[in-house]
């Protein structure tokens, strides 16, 4: 008998807020700290916390390794 896989959930994102939000619901789903999360990922625990609040100016490259850090996979597509 097969098990079922759990397919991940797939979310468009239109704006910093929207990234926050799922970087901020993900870290807290790991039992992470701000502080944690911003030693893995080499920041300040004050940047984890501008980009979750989806404030602030931050580089892609600074997103890119903070998901990567907390697990998440970033898919883009044309639309259309």
């Amino acid at each position: 008998m097969q098990q079922a896989t759990e397919q991940p959930q797939l979310t468009q994102v239109y704006d910093m807020k929207a990234i926050g939000a799922i970087i901020r619901a993900r870290r807290k789903e790991l039992g992470y700290t701000q502080e944690q999360i911003a030693a893995m990922s080499n920041c300040s625990p004050r940047l984890i916390g501008e980009i979750e609040r989806g404030r602030g100016s931050v580089g892609i490259q600074r997103v890119l390794d903070l998901v990567t850090n907390l697990g998440i996979d970033i898919f883009l597509r044309e639309r259309g």
